[in-house]
């Protein structure tokens, strides 16, 4: 016997909304919310979601901001989400794509997908990992906790080549899609 599952999934609009919530707390206060969120499964973000930068850290450097600025919201295009591709699991890696507002490259910055321990409190959470991001400086790590059915919070996080650890820069959100 096959049981059928439902995951929550939005409207644009509707995930623009609970985004735009979201865009109003200050850094400091999204730290709680990552840190009670959940492991999201495949199933619940599998596809494509549409999302925004949330507050940045204040302490990221001003050259950090330019270089992200350019990468993910100039004319050369607009992030505006992620698609999951193929499931991941405990030991099980999986694969992804950035989302963008641009008609001649609207998917690019691949990323892994895995479930790792995160930073901010070593408990479960969905990291992706851009082994494929080109022509950047810095090497790129988010971290993905799931914040209510359908509504996922995020950690952006960079290493210079010669910082030993990852450093937090910028909270995401991203809704999965109808």
């Amino acid at each position: 016997m096959v049981t059928s599952r439902t995951a929550k999934r939005y409207s644009r609009e509707d995930a623009q909304t609970i985004i735009a919530k979201l865009k109003t707390k200050p850094f400091e206060d999204l730290h709680p919310l990552f840190k009670e969120g959940s492991l999201p499964s495949f199933y619940e973000i599998e596809g494509d979601t549409t999302g925004s930068l949330l507050p940045w850290d204040p302490e990221t450097p001003w050259w950090v901001k330019l270089q992200s600025v350019i990468l993910f919201d100039s004319p050369l295009g607009r992030w505006t989400g992620k698609r999951f591709m193929t499931p991941f699991n405990e030991g099980k890696r999986g694969k992804g794509i950035n989302l963008f507002q641009n008609r001649v490259l609207p998917r690019r910055f691949r990323f892994d997908t895995s479930i790792q321990k995160a930073k901010a409190d070593q408990k479960p959470c969905l990291v992706l990992d851009y082994v494929h991001l080109p022509l950047s400086l810095f090497s790129i790590r988010d971290e993905l906790r799931k914040i209510d059915d359908g509504v996922f919070l995020g950690q952006g996080y960079a290493k210079l080549p010669w910082d030993k650890e990852h450093f937090l820069l910028v909270y995401f959100a991203i809704c999965a899609l109808q």
